[in-house]
């Protein structure tokens, strides 16, 4: 092929040469051997001052970090999931008044630096972290704002902690239900039915709890997105599980109360001194049965650690408890304590305001209190 003028004449690129006049070659065998050099292919190579393309492989090795870096970036609060959905402020407010949702609420501020185990439930304040004041404040501005739009709520649910039984009380009332389930940690099955409960049908839930069972049983919270004093509102879906809806940060507590007036609010108290001798070691104990909102456990204290008092039988003692604790809530030591081998005076915050506890000890039984009384208008039960 390579022999045949004519189809050397009719490639492509031969076509557009000027005709050349016929030669005389000198051999047959000749013409062979050499075909023209127009129709031999040869690779196009780059002109000499232009630059070649980038190797491909550089490239892709770039390209490939560049991804690395990108997604190790913090992920942006809006794009997580659920974050477009959710709802804020007013809009959060609207729908709560309707009921039928279940506020995830951590507990109000606390003193961080006291370190405490969390494996069990301390019956002695002391050794829990307390709400600070504060915290003390968040809680009564979450009551403002509960009460401002009209929020109903139902079912009262707190872990037994103190500082999430006060949350609960200055923000909401006295829990109808205190459950270990919401203290437990790593999370368990019951944790996941208290949270999934639906609410009683024109109400909300208020769960009273710490951060862990907000992070593991809420889809789309993560560590650190519920500080103390804030909250994630969720929806039960019916399944055994929950949808977040919403979430209320401390400021978010702050804009809606708006004007509201807030029920006296403390200032700074000093930190508790707390009581040593035999006769402080039966007030904390005292605090400790008060604080328990138990009957039983009040029964309990006076039938072991009280003078009997032939006038004010066992019963009538209990049902006035039961009735002070209805008033007064938790009680926290917040101020020095007065102490004497025969008394001891405590400055205490409830949810009714700032009071004195006189326990009085017996001089004919030793280690029985003789009388416990309150420092306000209503009197004590001693």
């Amino acid at each position: 092929m390579y022999g045949d003028s004519k189809a050397a004449i009719e490639s492509p690129i031969s076509r557009h040469r000027p005709q050349q006049p016929p030669t005389t070659r000198a051999s047959p065998r000749i013409r062979h051997l050499r075909p023209p050099p127009l129709c031999v292919s040869a690779p196009i190579r780059d002109p000499p001052n232009e630059s070649p393309e980038p190797p491909m492989l550089p490239f892709l090795a770039a390209l490939t970090v560049a991804t690395q870096l990108v997604a190790t970036l913090p992920e942006p609060p809006a794009l997580r999931a659920g974050a477009a959905a959710e709802l804020r402020r007013d809009s959060l407010m609207t729908v709560l008044k309707q009921g039928g949702y279940t506020i995830l609420l951590r507990h109000a501020r606390t003193d961080r630096s006291f370190k405490e185990e969390i494996a069990y439930v301390p019956a002695d304040r002391s050794a829990q972290r307390n709400l600070t004041d504060d915290g003390v404040k968040d809680a009564r501005l979450m009551g403002v704002v509960l009460r401002k739009y009209g929020i109903p709520i139902g079912e009262i649910v707190s872990s037994p902690m103190f500082r999430t039984r006060e949350t609960a009380e200055y923000a909401a009332g006295k829990p109808t239900t205190i459950t270990m389930a919401l203290r437990t940690f790593p999370t368990t099955d019951e944790t996941a039915r208290v949270v999934t409960a639906p609410p009683k049908p024109g109400t909300n839930r208020l769960l009273v709890t710490h951060h862990f069972v907000i992070e593991q049983l809420v889809p789309g919270i993560r560590p650190g997105d519920v500080e103390e004093s804030e909250a994630a509102v969720v929806r039960p879906t019916g399944d055994g599980k929950v949808e977040l809806v919403g979430r209320i940060t401390r400021g978010d507590w702050v804009e809606l109360a708006g004007d509201a007036p807030v029920a006296e609010e403390t200032n700074p108290a000093p930190a508790a001194v707390q009581p040593t001798g035999g006769a402080a070691q039966l007030a904390r104990s005292y605090i400790s049965a008060f604080n328990s909102g138990d009957p039983a456990r009040m029964r309990a204290f006076i039938e072991s650690s009280l003078v009997a008092d032939p006038h004010r039988p066992v019963d009538e003692r209990v049902k006035r408890y039961a009735q002070m604790f209805e008033d007064f809530g938790t009680l926290t030591v917040d101020t020095s304590v007065e102490e004497s081998p025969a008394e001891v005076t405590m400055g205490v915050r409830s949810k009714r305001g700032s009071i004195r506890v006189i326990v009085t000890m017996s001089k004919e039984e030793a280690r029985r209190i003789e009388s416990v009384k309150f420092a306000v208008t209503e009197g004590g039960h001693s």
